[in-house]
């Protein structure tokens, strides 16, 4: 929604001299936006905007740092990012090739009950070995198994993930086998116990095989994002947002590359928080490709406890609840003639109205069909353009080569595309190579488009986005501008459907064609004579706006559920403020079992992210629980980048009873969970984590 060459904003502050500053990175689906924000009072001293650029995300974060001040640069004492890395790679299946390693797990069981369907991997080799519930050792570990599989696997994978079926229980065998493969391969190992603490062992193996297919990835993204950095002169500890909106150090993300999925939406919540104060609120972020909204109550945004799905794959990755659906500024908008009814999303597309400025003959193709429009379709309003070099010696097929020799001098509509070439029609009207890696790119009527033939938001060449809603309105009988509203009613539309599901707690899902989509359309387009029905809509909640095109989108339909409404300033980078807004917050979660034998009750163990320790005495044993947790959740916020780490404690007891007669209870355990929460440290404190003593 604003210009590509990066749109800067500037606010006079004392900041810039006296205070040190945070810089906030988010990468979006369509932009990349940069915020500065004073530590001492949170205030967006200087923010900006740049396209996300997908083949390369270094490229785009570098141009929108380069477009903030440099006097206020020179006062960066934090950088922190949020990226649509680890979402998009595992959605699009652009993960680096893994060996998944399940060390006591019952082969023949995971394909009987097909939980293999469960794993994001096919190269999986089962090794003897593991522990039981209580951390005891059920079989020995099969090392020689292990050397075998590692040196099989070392020339035809990136990294490896091990995953041993109660290692939350002891983790022993799962980092033996690491000590092994690592020295053997000199490849990243992954750790399923380090990621969750579930006894899901599926989940947990699925989780580190992706996290596993991660990392090569991140480490370059983090590599090319540090040089970006250092070009600019700016020396200063670089953080990632994780899932659940909380940060930490680069160092610790190399490792949990998993943990930084959904890592956009976190932001955002944490953006809106940071924006407006407010603790309770529904959170609507709109974009150019996307809209997340996300419920946050007494400060807390709902939180994914059962992990979260991302694409076909579950996880059991802790992240902000949120939902998400493709709509957004540039979302394509496409017209069944038969039926005369508009669509907007969920595919992005650049607006005609931006590839007409860059490129002034579009504007004459869009004329030339004005001039004859009953010789085309609707389908026909598309164009395709070069987005970013071919890969050198990259292997195209015939009409993909085609494609790329008929754009290099410019971009061309499709109809000139397919003619006489209708293999070249067939590839583009389904998902295909050229336009998911970013080699091209599809421009048609967008959001944005309609936004400027109603002259709210006009940033790019209007007679173009006036030609495009002139074509449309041809097709539907309409005038361009009647067609334009149209689409902004259609994004209205879906927004409110969005938002009754979301504040109806989920008890009304309210789908197209739905007697509750009736409702809706009621209470969107108000009363008319052919309908004694009057609908209106009260929401008890907050709703906030965030993305730039949230003022033209968002605010009117909440004005329809007489909600109090908030678009903050410095809305249009709501997630780069959420991305340095954000605390450092580490779990550990310790179980004491007690051990049971035919005489009663033997003894305890405590198991966590060490070997299972055994105790004769409760007291002393859970003395020695509440230390650990302590000291293992300090130990990790320290790590992850917090200073003042402050940790608090949640003890469980659990008991029950051996029959419906007895009086007495029976011990089962105690579950502690420390959590750690302390504020990122900035370049004059930051302590590097070899510094860090690690507790035993």
């Amino acid at each position: 929604m604003n210009a590509d060459s990066a749109l800067v904003s500037v606010e006079e502050s004392e900041s810039l001299r006296e205070r040190d500053l945070g810089l906030g990175i988010d990468t979006g689906g369509t932009f990349t936006d940069a915020a500065l924000v004073d530590a001492g009072s949170g205030a967006v001293v200087a923010a900006a905007k740049s396209p996300t650029t997908r083949h390369d995300l270094a490229e785009g974060i570098e141009l929108a740092i380069r477009a903030l001040p440099a006097e206020a640069l020179a006062r960066v004492g934090l950088v922190s990012l949020s990226t649509t890395l680890a979402t998009n790679a595992i959605v699009e299946g652009n993960g680096a090739p893994v060996c998944l390693v399940l060390i006591g797990y019952d082969q023949e069981l995971v394909r009987r009950y097909g939980l293999d369907r469960l794993l994001p991997v096919t190269n999986v080799a089962y090794v003897a070995g593991g522990h039981t519930s209580t951390g005891t050792e059920s079989q020995p570990l099969d090392e020689s198994e292990l050397v075998r599989v590692a040196r099989a696997n070392a020339g035809s994978v990136a990294a490896f993930a091990v995953s041993g079926f109660f290692s939350v229980r002891n983790p022993e065998h799962e980092l033996r086998a690491r000590d092994i493969i690592a020295k053997l391969t000199g490849l990243p190992v992954t750790c399923g116990h380090e990621l969750a603490n579930e006894l899901d062992s599926v989940l947990r193996a699925a989780t580190c095989a992706l996290n596993a297919s991660l990392v090569p990835l991140l480490r370059d993204l983090m590599l090319s994002v540090q040089r970006a950095l250092a070009a600019l002169g700016i020396e200063a500890p670089l953080m990632v947002v994780r899932g659940d909106g909380s940060l930490m150090r680069v160092e610790m993300a190399l490792e949990r590359p998993v943990e930084t999925i959904l890592s956009g939406p976190a932001a955002s919540v944490v953006g809106a928080q940071a924006l407006t104060g407010l603790r309770d609120m529904l959170a609507c972020d709109i974009g150019g490709t996307t809209t997340d909204l996300a419920l946050v109550r007494d400060g807390l945004p709902g939180l994914n406890d059962k992990g979260a799905t991302v694409g076909r794959w579950r996880t059991l990755v802790k992240a902000v609840q949120t939902v998400s659906r493709g709509l957004g500024g540039d979302s394509q908008v496409s017209l069944d003639r038969s039926t005369g009814r508009l669509s907007v999303g969920p595919r992005r597309a650049m607006p005609l109205c931006f590839l007409a400025s860059r490129h002034p003959e579009v504007g004459h193709d869009l004329e030339r069909m004005l001039s004859a429009p009953a010789q085309y379709e609707p389908s026909d309003l598309a164009f395709f353009a070069i987005s970013r070099p071919p890969a050198q010696g990259s292997a195209y097929s015939d009409v993909e080569r085609r494609i790329l020799a008929a754009l290099a001098a410019r971009p061309q509509p499709l109809w000139r595309l397919i003619k006489g070439d209708p293999w070249v029609g067939l590839y583009l009207s389904h998902p295909n190579l050229l336009e998911r890696s970013g080699v091209i790119i599809r421009s048609t009527f967008t959001p944005t488009d309609a936004l400027h033939v109603l002259g709210t938001f006009v940033a790019w060449d209007r007679q173009a986005a006036l030609d495009g809603a002139r074509l449309l309105g041809l097709w539907l009988g309409k005038s361009a501008e009647e067609a334009a509203s149209m689409v902004t009613a259609e994004v209205q539309r879906q927004l409110l459907r969005s938002f009754a599901t979301m504040l109806s707690g989920g008890k009304t899902a309210v789908n197209e064609g739905s007697p509750d989509d009736v409702l809706l359309d009621l209470a969107l387009n108000g009363h008319d004579d052919a309908c004694d029905l009057e609908v209106t809509l009260r929401s008890r909640l907050p709703i906030v706006g965030l993305g730039a095109p949230a003022g033209h989108f968002v605010m009117p339909v909440a004005s329809l559920l007489s909600a109090p409404a908030e678009l903050p300033a410095h809305h249009g980078v709501a997630n780069a403020v959420g991305a340095i807004s954000g605390s450092v917050v580490v779990r550990e979660t310790l179980e004491l079992q007690g051990l049971y034998e035919a005489s009663g009750l033997v003894g305890y163990m405590l198991t966590g992210p060490f070997p299972a320790q055994r105790f004769a005495e409760k007291e002393p044993a859970l003395a020695e629980a509440i230390a650990r947790a302590t000291d293992l959740a300090r130990w990790h916020a320290q790590a992850a980048g917090a200073a003042q780490v402050e940790v608090k404690l949640a003890i469980e007891e659990q008991e029950g009873t051996p029959s419906l007669s007895a009086s007495e209870k029976l011990y089962l355990g105690t579950r502690i969970v420390a959590t750690a929460v302390g504020r990122p440290q900035f370049a004059a404190s930051a302590v590097p984590v070899a510094h860090l003593e690690q507790p035993c």
